[in-house]
C-alpha cells in the first residue's frame, strides 16, 4: 500500500486496533489526523504513522530493569 494512501475508517480501526466508533469519534474531536471527504472521513497514511510516532510509548523491557 503506498504511503500517502488514503484509508477508511474501518482500514484505521483495523490498523489501530480499535472500534470504528472511536475512530470516527477521535476524528470528530481532531483527536487524530482525518479529512472529511463529502460525508466519509478519510485518513492519510503517513499521517497516521506521524501521529504514531508522537503519541505512542515505548514498551519497556521488565527484564532490563532487573
Amino acid at each position: 500500500m503506498k504511503h500517502n494512501a488514503l484509508l477508511s475508517v474501518k482500514e484505521v480501526a483495523d490498523y489501530l486496533q480499535l472500534k470504528e466508533s472511536t475512530v470516527y469519534t477521535w476524528a470528530q474531536q481532531n483527536r487524530i489526523p482525518a479529512t472529511k471527504v463529502g460525508r466519509r472521513w478519510q485518513f492519510r497514511r503517513s499521517d497516521l504513522e506521524a501521529w504514531l510516532a508522537e503519541h505512542v510509548q515505548p514498551v519497556e523491557d521488565s527484564a532490563s530493569e532487573r
